[in-house]
């Protein structure tokens, strides 16, 4: 707000540099400064409760999407796949190790002068080692250091160097369990991103869904409003007759009860109305002060008309459920997590197999020592050579509990995912011939409801006519007002209805957000009408 009011008067007073006669005029009339305040004030109130005007679907559709913490947790957990793929490859990633060693040993001798013969070493290495996906792993290692005893006081220089390869050739071949977890965590990283914009369609028909009972709740209020006018005019129209002598007293008492209960239901409309204020604010994800601003409703419920091009017959509903099994991004998602959960096992598997590796090794040893002064010849006495080493390593299986237990636990996983992937396939078939359903008869509803209306309506100007001319009881007045609060009470209820029917087949069919190009978007258009082309591959 500060910020806000700190721009508004940074440009006024720009405007009123350049502009001196009409910051005298303002001067000379207060009236004009006062209103330039409150617009002022006006504008920023504007800017901290942006629907204090009236809230429309584009609104919702676009402060879901921009800052729904549902769909932020479903960020974060991308970035959390991404860190977990990053872990799963770390495995095969170089290792490269220096160090640097300085020792000084005392080892009791009896023939040292003082009985300790002590060693100096000082020494200094790197190596590096790569395992590869293949199950292959290289490793080379240098050092270089010099080692000085008291026995002869000089020092000998040693050089070590070596490349080692380990190739497997039963268990552990193709990289193992190791290799499998990378793959799936891969796969888990794209499942990731799917389960994204399918928490992005969730969080979009709640909102829309409480956007449509928002409507409703003021719609309802509405009704027994205008119900609550109906029977106070019912009062002074009784008051009216009785003063006339033409009805009795006691009429009033039933009519005055009857008031008071149309206001009793007033004031439950308008906690209704509180309720699905709040309701549709939160699925906003707006703040709880801003909730309160949010203004009514700017759109209507959709016309109760569908057109799917052609009748909804049997081959209709089949392409319906063929199209949603294709959209679905949760579904996708189960199915990519199914792969990766084959992937983790079977490397897993390949572990199960007895280790079978050879070892090859190459390498150089050198040495050299300095010659005691006064000896025949000056020159270092040095020697070393070539080294090669080739060997077979065999470790049983059966021994190793961590891998049988890792193997278990991926086939267990799998299946689990497998179980819960045919599962929700099932449930998008089911829902989806559901959700036709709900939408027709909510279209068939709403328009009986709507006929139903208009012949209340009637029934109430012939009953109040008849009340007038004392040729009806004011039991049928009051059961014709009622026939007709129910009847558009009935009316709202359709149409929420269908509207949520609406929405609903929108979603499971995976039409109701457009994803493309990684960026999640909505048509608010789209949620008011449903066109079912199917698309041929």
């Amino acid at each position: 707000m500060w910020h806000a009011i700190c721009i508004a008067v940074s440009a006024g007073a720009a405007r009123h540099a350049a502009h001196g006669l009409e910051e005298e005029h303002m001067r000379s009339n207060p009236g004009v400064v006062m209103a330039a305040v409150a617009l002022t004030l006006t504008t920023v109130a504007h800017a901290q409760s942006p629907f204090i005007g009236g809230v429309d679907l584009e609104d919702v559709v676009t402060t879901v999407l921009a800052g729904s913490p549902d769909i932020e947790q479903g960020r974060l957990a991308v970035e959390a796949e991404a860190a977990a793929r990053l872990l799963a490859a770390s495995p095969f990633d170089l290792e490269v190790r220096t160090a640097v060693l300085r020792a000084r040993d005392s080892l009791p001798v009896a023939s040292a002068r003082n009985g300790l013969l002590v060693t100096e070493t000082v020494e200094t290495s790197a190596s590096a080692a790569k395992s590869f996906r293949s199950g292959v792993v290289a490793s080379a290692g240098f050092s270089l250091g010099r080692v000085r005893s008291s026995a002869s006081g000089l020092p000998t220089d040693q050089s070590h160097s070596s490349i080692s390869v380990l190739v497997p050739l039963a268990g552990g071949r193709g990289g193992g369990a190791a290799a499998g977890a990378e793959l799936a965590a891969r796969e888990s990283y794209a499942a990731s991103l799917l389960e994204r914009d399918h928490i992005a369609a969730r969080a979009v028909h709640d909102a829309v869904v409480a956007y449509w009972r928002y409507l409703a709740a003021h719609e309802q209020l509405r009704t027994y409003g205008e119900s609550a006018d109906r029977a106070r005019r019912l009062v002074e129209e009784t008051e009216v007759l009785i003063r006339a002598d033409e009805r009795p007293a006691s009429d009033l008492d039933v009519m005055a009860s009857n008031q008071a209960q149309k206001q009793t239901a007033v004031t439950a409309a308008r906690q209704n109305l509180l309720d699905a204020k709040y309701a549709l604010g939160i699925s906003m994800g707006l703040a709880a002060e801003t909730i309160p601003t949010l203004g009514p409703p700017s759109n209507g419920f959709p016309e109760a008309a569908v057109d799917y091009g052609a009748a909804p017959g049997t081959s209709v509903r089949a392409a319906m459920v063929r199209a949603a099994l294709s959209a679905r991004r949760d579904l996708a998602a189960l199915r990519i997590r199914r792969a990766g959960a084959r992937l983790a096992w079977e490397g897993s598997l390949r572990d199960l197999r007895a280790r079978w590796d050879v070892v090859a090794r190459i390498g150089y040893i050198g040495f050299s020592r300095d010659l005691p002064p006064g000896a025949a010849s000056t020159s270092a006495r040095g020697g070393g050579g070539p080294q090669g080493v080739v060997q077979v390593q065999y470790e049983p299986a059966a021994t190793n509990r961590a891998v049988r237990g890792r193997a278990r636990g991926t086939a267990a996983s799998h299946r689990a995912v497998s179980v819960a992937t045919d599962d929700l396939a099932r449930r998008i078939e089911a829902n989806v011939l559901v959700a036709m359903e709900a939408l027709h008869n909510a279209a068939e509803e709403e328009a009986i409801a709507r006929e139903a209306v208009r012949l209340s309506e009637r029934s109430v100007l012939t009953e109040q006519e008849k009340f007038s001319l004392g040729l009806a009881t004011l039991f049928d007045a009051i059961l014709a007002e009622d026939s007709l609060t129910n009847a558009r009470l009935r009316q709202t209820n359709a149409r929420f209805r269908f509207a949520v029917a609406l929405v609903r087949l929108r979603f499971e069919t995976g039409t109701l957000l457009d994803v493309t190009g990684g960026t999640v978007s909505a048509d608010p258009n789209g949620m008011t009408s449903f066109v079912f082309e199917e698309r041929k591959p």
